[in-house]
């Protein structure tokens, strides 16, 4: 250890002078998340190291003693460091906290190391404010691509420290020129194909990749910082490269592959690198097993290709159809444009007529938006057919994100609060440092009681709709009764308010107060059911797994809820029909006991109308009378955490929460079945 541990940190504390000429270590951090034994290979300072160690002068005077990517106690991180020095972060909004931790304790204990930062989360240079007075142990900040500039600064380390010299980066408090973007993304060798990675396999842990096939992004929404990052060319990554990377990936027994591209398919030659993706895992045991993509924003025929090639092979989880808002205002103030209402309800109906998952995604606080127009984007997007697939995400303010800038949030009146970020369906408590984000409360558009009713509203959607504790009853009353799916979950709120003691009383009373402790005390938004697990789980999973704990009651209640529906919407749901919805509502939930098989009549063709809805398909309501019997392949036998993670945990993206064997017949024609003779 340093003779220096107990020096007084001071701004700028990096004497170039006490740089002796024998090799430096250096150490490259990149922290992740564990998931179990799973964990990603740290690619964004990887590639930085791939190509400085090219140049010869570096490579024979720097020694990168190694990558650090796991979450642990940041003294007992530092404690293992072999006199740093050079430190590298990469950093973005879900390991900064743990990232500047691990710095200023390397300052304190090696104050003549040099302390370099990059990543999406360092502050553009205009951006930049009282930075380097907030966190005076960082020496230089890097300001976009960083690869050219990681390797300078160590050039220059080496040399003369003129690290202000060095386009693309602040140092001291004084900001360089912008450096341009590299064009020819080949300059940067693969940290896959190098070997940059080869001690890490070393270690006893599976793990995830990130992968590129371009940089680029044409579009420039506000909330998000990707155009500002990468600005809006795309430049491009040789496909024989790529082919390899996914050769590698393969080889190593790397299950999943994150696509760091803004925009896949939005280009001629991705229909033939899915192709080679798919092939590649027909030829290795089926790896990589998944492929997380970033599709392009706006759907295509060639998107449609991608997915169907990949849902083929099992290897993507489904397609998002990220639209973020529904209102045409909203999407002028943040500058996007989404597909026509029509043309994205065919995209829907025609993925889920291919059996290939969709998943769409909302915005909930965007600039523009009002409660009116976040509930008639919820019941377009229902109506579109997005039943089981409607994710809900509160809106983040980045630093680099054009919603960032100071006029643009002074024009929207854009109000936030510092809130923990908590990763769902993990161990609470194993994290030793707490990550925030700034979330947006309140705009101009939208007051914060406001802003508390659309999450509500959000969280009576996904949890009755998108998880279908209600889902049935909310069809049939839409397609019956002409009952708005909003204004059906309105009332639920209604009656919830009115009815504390029922189940769904005291779930609402639960999440409105965790609600206010996160918006007014800054408190966490996950919850646990220890009942199930010690995992977290985000506001509508946690309702939906109390609610399984007393669906018979919850159940039981739900008539006194359909009644006040009924009088408030003035029609007259009949009884049989009530009841029949209820019985179907409460089979078709996959439930945690066996059921074996549930077999009961029903006065209509509840099922095969509900299947049809779901699909988009428009067809009348036959009567009669027909036998319904639902199949339970799972047997889970009362195994609240097996059923709790592959039925919410993994089989959420999939709709997995309804049985998916149900066959219904008129017991008229078993009846004529029977008197078939018997064929020969």
């Amino acid at each position: 250890m340093s003779n220096m541990d107990n020096t007084v940190i001071e701004k700028g504390n990096f004497d170039v002078a006490s740089v002796s000429n024998s090799k430096s270590n250096m150490y490259c951090f990149q922290f992740s998340y564990l998931y179990g034994d799973e964990i990603y290979l740290p690619y964004s300072i990887g590639i930085l190291w791939a190509y400085a160690r090219t140049i010869p002068e570096i490579n024979n005077s720097i020694q990168n003693k190694g990558f650090v990517i796991l979450r642990e106690n940041p003294n007992d991180i530092v404690s293992r460091l072999e006199d740093p020095k050079i430190v590298a972060f990469s950093t973005y909004v879900w390991n900064w906290e743990i990232s500047v931790s691990v710095a200023r304790i390397i300052k304190e204990r090696y104050p003549n190391c040099l302390v370099i930062f990059g990543g999406p989360q360092v502050p553009n240079a205009d951006r930049l404010g009282d930075f380097f007075e907030k966190y005076p142990f960082i020496d230089i900040a890097v300001h976009g691509e960083g690869e050219i500039t990681f390797s300078e600064i160590l050039l220059e380390y080496v040399n003369d420290k003129k690290f202000q010299t060095v386009p693309g980066l602040s140092y001291r408090g004084f900001t360089t020129e912008l450096r341009p973007r590299v064009r020819d993304l080949n300059t940067f060798p693969s940290p896959y194909l190098t070997g940059v990675f080869d001690d890490l396999f070393a270690l006893p842990y599976q793990y995830h990749a990130v992968w590129e096939t371009n940089r680029g992004c044409p579009y420039g929404c506000t909330f998000c910082d990707w155009g500002s990052l990468i600005a809006q060319k795309i430049f491009l990554f040789d496909e024989e490269r790529l082919i390899k990377e996914m050769e590698y990936f393969a080889g190593k027994k790397i299950s999943h592959v994150y696509m760091g591209d803004a925009n896949f398919g939005i280009l001629d030659r991705d229909v033939g690198i899915a192709s080679r993706i798919a092939l590649i895992n027909r030829n290795n045991d089926g790896f990589p097993k998944k492929v997380r993509v970033n599709y392009t924003k706006n759907s295509t025929e060639r998107v449609f290709q991608i997915a169907n090639i990949l849902n083929k092979q099992k290897l993507d989880k489904g397609i998002t159809l990220s639209v973020q808002s529904m209102d045409p205002e909203t999407l002028l103030t943040i500058k996007r444009s989404n597909l026509k209402y029509e043309t994205l309800s065919a995209f829907i109906k025609r993925y889920q007529s291919e059996g290939i998952d969709t998943y769409t995604e909302v915005i909930l606080g965007l600039p523009g938006e009002t409660y009116k127009s976040f509930k008639d984007g919820i019941e377009s997007l229902l109506e579109a057919s997005a039943h089981d697939s409607l994710w809900i995400y509160r809106c983040s303010v980045l630093p680099n994100a054009p919603m960032n800038d100071l006029d643009y949030k002074n024009k929207h009146k854009i109000k936030t609060i510092k809130s923990p970020i908590d990763l769902h369906h993990t161990e609470p408590g194993k994290d030793p440092v707490q990550e925030y984000e700034d979330i947006v409360v309140e705009t101009a558009t939208m007051q914060t009681k406001d802003y508390v009713r659309c999450l509500l509203l959000s969280w009576a959607t996904q949890t009755f709709h998108a998880l279908g504790l209600l889902r049935i009853i909310a069809i049939f009353t839409n397609q019956l009764n002409d009952v708005r799916y909003t204004t059906f979950y309105e009332r639920l709120l209604e009656y919830a308010e009115q009815n504390p003691n029922t189940v769904l009383g005291k779930e609402y009373l639960r999440t409105k107060e965790k609600i206010n402790q996160a918006i007014t005390n800054g408190k966490s938004w996950v919850n646990i059911v220890p009942e199930f697990n010690n995992q977290t789980w985000s506001l509508e999973e946690a309702s939906y797994l109390r609610i399984m704990l007393q669906l018979q009651t919850f159940f039981v209640e739900e008539d006194g809820f359909l009644n006040y529906l009924a009088k408030t919407e003035g029609f007259v749901l009949e009884p049989k029909m009530l009841t029949d919805l209820l019985k179907y509502q409460k089979a078709i939930i996959v439930k945690y006991e066996n059921t074996k098989t549930e077999e009961f009549e029903t006065g209509c063709a509840i099922n095969s109308f509900h299947r049809n809805i779901i699909v988009g398909k428009k067809e009348k309501l036959q009567y009669g009378n027909y036998r319904v019997i639902i199949a339970d392949p799972y047997n889970f036998n009362g195994d609240k955490n097996r059923y709790s993670t592959e039925i919410l945990f993994w089989g959420r993206r999939g709709g997995k929460t309804f049985y998916q064997t149900c066959k219904e017949t008129p017991i008229e024609q078993e009846y004529t079945d029977q008197l078939k003779p018997a064929s020969k």
